[in-house]
């Protein structure tokens, strides 16, 4: 169910980001304009704010999905947008819009009418709803993995990857290391709060993700089929009749 609920919030993603900071406006414009409806608006932010922390800390919760998006238009497999983010972005909304509605900014703010921390709660709600709007995701594609978000993106050609790497993270891991041979081969562009050998994999099975990348460093014939629904299946099939062992093997 929690499954099936996250599948839609990030295919709707957008339009369900464009609608919670319409809502989150609307109630902070309406308490700075009515003393009468300021408390049940005030409670109904609450309220929409802490629904939406709810279900961000269950999708951060359940488990990570053994899966990849298969599109054959661009071949490549990618990892679906977390669904984390676009919870956590839509609570930050409400949240911020509390203080922004207040209707002497002066007095929330301890008495002085400086506007920084306002200033920094639209910064903090413009960054949320770029994350979600933009959603972090790896592709997998028949010349490397690539990462990309609104700060920037990340470039990893196959031949940059050391043989026998990544091993496995631990199963809660919400990023990866990457172990390069060839560094220089690696292309950033941007700011990337993670470096460039790291890959943020908080949207998928963090074992399923590191056996298929070094399937495809210790595999290169297979890599100009990536993106074919033919080779996904076979993905699967080498992945899950290969051996075990310490950090490698199929345990999802």
């Amino acid at each position: 169910m929690l499954a099936a609920f996250s599948a839609v919030t990030v295919r709707y993603r957008r339009p369900i980001l464009t609608i919670a900071l319409v809502m989150a406006v609307v109630l902070a414009v309406g308490r700075r304009l009515s003393d009468q409806l300021g408390s049940i608006l005030g409670t109904a932010t609450i309220l929409a704010g802490m629904l939406a922390l709810s279900l961000a800390i269950l999708a951060l919760l359940r488990p990570r999905q053994a899966v990849f998006l298969v599109k054959p238009e661009v071949q490549a497999f990618a990892t679906e947008p977390s669904a984390f983010q676009v919870y956590i972005a839509v609570a930050y909304m409400f949240l911020a819009s509390l203080p922004l509605g207040a209707r002497d900014l002066g007095e929330t703010y301890g008495g002085h009418p400086s506007m920084v921390l306002p200033l920094l709660l639209l910064v903090g709600v413009g960054v949320h709803v770029a994350g979600g709007w933009r959603g972090v995701s790896v592709e997998l594609r028949p010349d490397g993995i690539c990462q990309r978000d609104f700060t920037g993106s990340l470039m990893v050609p196959w031949e940059a990857l050391a043989p026998g790497r990544p091993s496995q993270p631990a199963v809660r891991a919400s990023t990866m290391a990457l172990t390069y041979a060839q560094p220089d081969l690696v292309r950033r562009r941007g700011i990337l709060p993670h470096g460039r050998r790291r890959l943020r994999i908080d949207n998928v099975h963090p074992w399923f993700i590191a056996d298929t990348i070094r399937h495809y460093v210790d595999h290169p014939q297979h890599r100009a089929a990536i993106g074919e629904p033919a080779e996904y299946q076979r993905l699967l099939h080498a992945l899950t009749s290969s051996a075990t062992g310490p950090g490698h093997g199929h345990a999802y």
